[in-house]
């Protein structure tokens, strides 16, 4: 790959010039984008790339966005760093990666086996992607261009950490976690199981058969991933009222959505909730873009609305705008 991969640095700066002309008439949108880099940057999740690196001709520059999310009153800003971009005969970084094998468990057994036990509990790992380092020698592969200034000259940050969206994250996720709770299989049988058998990505789904029995996992996992900031838990038992504690690291809030799809857990139902799909569609604009985003929205984990979706992606299809 590292032979054959051209390093994209020419789209990747004019992709940069024209982000940095929109943020001179959105200063306020700079600021927020500017505090996600600074955030990467602090917690060590890029770094500013040697001199050293930039003068070898190798690796790869990937053009950045803003995703700007006008339901969120803060973090409005999503940075989305764009692996499929290219030279003009060329191949994207994502088309020279092996995606690795499947390591995932089936979303309906999961759904199924999680309404199982009348104690339900959700988790989820923190910025999960962001957690696995890369090796230095892929690093190279990861610049992009940033400045603190919109009226100085760039420079060159690079990760240091797995990025979402990459072909070999969710393989590289999934056999890191399996690797990590593989350590625990003598002292932690049962929730070394558990944690094999109930986690998609890096949501972990499940039912258990009493509140004790949830309280014992939760705390296995806590000491599993050694770190409570690490996990994001969530959890309840049917029928049973909870409260958070200020200095707990559980919050006893109950999950309102199992991957992607919204839970009534009073009636104890799993269904797909179109509300924020009619909002998006209420906007009726005729563009491309627009489809295309609309389809994005709809998360069908199972699959319902396969008959309708396809019809869709057919239209897409004929218009070359669905590969």
């Amino acid at each position: 790959m590292r032979g054959a991969l051209q390093n994209n640095k020419t789209v990747a700066r004019k992709r940069f010039e024209g982000l940095v002309r929109w943020f001179k008439c959105a200063h306020e949108l700079f600021c927020e984008y500017k505090d996600g880099i600074d955030d990467y940057v602090r917690e060590g999740i890029v770094e500013l790339t040697s001199c050293d690196s930039l003068s070898d001709s190798q690796g790869f520059y990937l053009p950045h966005h803003a995703v700007i999310r006008s339901d969120k009153t803060t973090s409005r800003i999503r940075i989305v760093f764009d692996d499929s971009a290219h030279e003009d005969g060329q191949s994207s970084l994502n088309q020279s990666l092996y995606t690795g094998p499947n390591l995932h468990l089936n979303i309906l057994e999961l759904l199924l086996c999680f309404r199982k036990g009348p104690a339900a509990f959700t988790a989820d790992v923190k910025s999960a992607f962001l957690q696995i380092e890369l090796d230095l020698r892929d690093r190279d592969f990861t610049h992009f261009f940033w400045t603190d200034n919109l009226n100085n000259e760039p420079y060159v940050l690079n990760f240091t950490r797995v990025l979402f969206g990459l072909r070999p994250s969710p393989y590289l996720l999934a056999a890191t976690l399996k690797h990590h709770f593989k350590k625990f299989k003598k002292q932690y049988s049962h929730t070394f199981e558990l944690l094999n058998s109930s986690i998609y990505v890096n949501d972990l789904i499940c039912g258990q058969n009493s509140v004790p029995d949830v309280l014992r996992t939760t705390l296995e996992c806590l000491q599993i991933f050694n770190n409570s900031k690490q996990l994001n838990l969530l959890w309840q038992q049917e029928g049973v009222k909870t409260e958070s504690s200020e200095t707990s690291a559980i919050d006893f809030r109950p999950p309102t959505k199992i991957l992607g799809l919204a839970r009534d857990p009073e009636n104890d139902l799993i269904y797909l909730d179109p509300k924020d799909l009619w909002k998006l569609m209420s906007r009726r604009e005729e563009s491309k873009r627009f489809i295309l985003s609309v389809v994005g929205r709809t998360i069908d984990p199972i699959e319902i609305l396969g008959p309708f979706v396809i019809k869709l992606k057919f239209y897409f299809m004929n218009f070359g705008l669905w590969k």
